[in-house]
C-alpha cells in the first residue's frame, strides 16, 4: 500500500461510469472520517475487487486534513459527484445515519452509537466504542495482511491521533494503542513527535464560521427531522472566537430549522484542552434542557454565565460530544 498506488486506485475511480458502491463520511469532513471512508474504499477494492468510490461531503478539507493527505485531496470526489450516481448503494464511516439516503445504506463502521431511533438490523455494522473509526479500518487492514508503505500509515495514524487527541487516555481503547503501535512502526514516527504538528494546523484556524462549520453535527429524529445542531470550535486559548460571533451562528441555523443548536468552544494550551465554554440558542425550554445537561456532565464546577450560556473551568469536568449527544436527545425528547 503506497502513495503511489494510491494515486493509482483514485485516478482509475474517477473513470467508473457505475461505481459498485460508494463510502461516505459525515458531512463535516474531519480528518478521521475523510481517511476512514477513503482507506475502506481503498480496502474493499483491494481485497475484493469491488468498485468502491470514496466521496467527501463538502467542497474543501479543514487545513489539518489537507496537511494530512497532501496531494491526494485533490483527487477525492465531492457533492457533485455524489449527486451523479443517486441508486449506487452506500457505506457509512464515522456516522450510521444518512437520513435523505438512509435506503441506499448497505454498511456501517462507526466508534459512536447509533442516535435513537435508527434501525440497523439489515445493515451489514461494525461498530464499537474505539477512539476513531479509522482504529477499525487500520485494524481490518493489519487482519488482511495490507502493509501500509510510510506515507500512507502516516495518513491513517494522523487521523487516529487527531480524533484521540493525541491518545488522550479518555479518548483512547485498548484497540486503538493496538492500531497505532503497529502504524508507528510503519510510519517510522512516534506520536509525541507526529501530534503536535498536526494539532498545530489545527488550531490556526481562527474564521469563526469555519471553525464552527469544520465539526458541526445535526442529529435527527428517525423521520429525519432536525433535533439537536452541535458544533465543537477547537481554538488556541488566545483566540477564543467572538462569543457573539458564534451566537449569530447558532442563530443561523435555529433559524434554518433546526429546534436547538450547541456550540462548545474547546481552548488549548501545548498541554492540552483548558477551559470551555457551551452556548446554546434554540427555543427557551430547550436551550435551558441542554445546557441543565452541561452542567449535569461536568459537575459542580460548571458556571452558569447567561441564560445562553455555560462556562467550565479547566479543572472541571470536559464531556466529550460522544458522551452529550446521547443524553441530549433523549432529555429533548422528553420535552415534546
Amino acid at each position: 500500500m503506497t502513495v503511489q498506488a494510491l494515486w493509482e486506485y483514485m485516478q482509475v475511480s474517477r473513470t467508473w461510469d457505475a461505481p459498485d458502491l460508494l463510502v461516505l463520511g459525515h458531512a463535516a469532513p474531519d480528518a478521521d472520517a475523510l481517511v476512514s471512508a477513503l482507506f475502506e474504499a481503498w480496502r474493499r477494492y483491494l481485497a475484493e475487487g469491488t468498485k468502491a468510490v470514496s466521496v467527501m461531503q463538502a467542497h474543501s478539507v479543514p487545513r489539518e486534513v489537507a496537511e494530512l493527505l497532501g496531494d491526494v485531496v485533490a483527487l477525492l470526489p465531492t457533492q457533485e459527484d455524489l449527486a451523479r450516481w443517486p441508486q449506487v448503494p452506500l457505506v457509512l464511516t464515522d456516522h450510521s445515519h444518512a437520513p435523505d439516503k438512509q435506503d441506499r445504506v448497505v454498511a456501517v463502521i462507526d466508534h459512536h452509537r447509533p442516535q435513537p431511533g435508527v434501525d440497523l438490523s439489515l445493515v451489514e455494522t461494525c461498530i464499537q466504542p474505539v477512539g476513531a473509526t479509522t482504529t477499525l479500518i487500520a485494524l481490518r487492514l493489519r487482519e488482511q495482511g495490507m502493509q501500509p508503505d510510510r506515507d500512507v500509515a502516516r495518513m491513517l495514524l494522523g487521523a487516529i491521533l487527531l480524533d484521540t487527541e493525541g491518545l488522550s487516555p479518555t479518548k483512547t481503547k485498548p484497540e486503538d494503542t493496538q492500531a497505532v503501535t503497529w502504524l508507528c512502526e510503519r510510519a517510522a514516527m512516534q506520536p509525541d513527535a507526529y501530534f503536535p504538528l498536526l494539532r498545530e494546523a489545527l488550531l490556526s484556524e481562527t474564521e469563526p464560521s469555519v471553525l464552527y462549520r469544520r465539526d458541526y453535527r445535526q442529529y435527527t429524529d428517525a423521520q429525519g427531522a432536525p433535533v439537536l445542531g452541535f458544533a465543537i470550535l477547537k481554538v488556541w486559548e488566545d483566540t477564543v472566537p467572538d462569543i457573539q460571533a458564534v451566537r449569530a451562528l447558532l442563530q443561523q441555523d435555529v433559524a434554518a430549522g433546526c429546534p436547538v443548536c450547541v456550540a462548545k468552544i474547546s481552548s488549548y494550551t501545548a498541554a492540552g484542552p483548558q477551559e470551555e465554554h457551551y452556548l446554546a440558542a434554540g427555543a427557551e425550554q430547550l436551550v435551558e434542557t441542554v445546557l441543565e445537561t452541561v452542567c449535569a456532565v461536568a459537575g459542580p464546577l460548571a458556571q452558569r454565565r447567561a441564560a445562553d450560556w455555560v462556562f467550565l473551568p479547566a479543572e472541571a469536568g470536559r464531556p466529550g460530544r460522544k458522551t452529550l449527544y446521547p443524553r441530549l436527545l433523549e432529555r429533548l425528547a422528553e420535552k415534546k
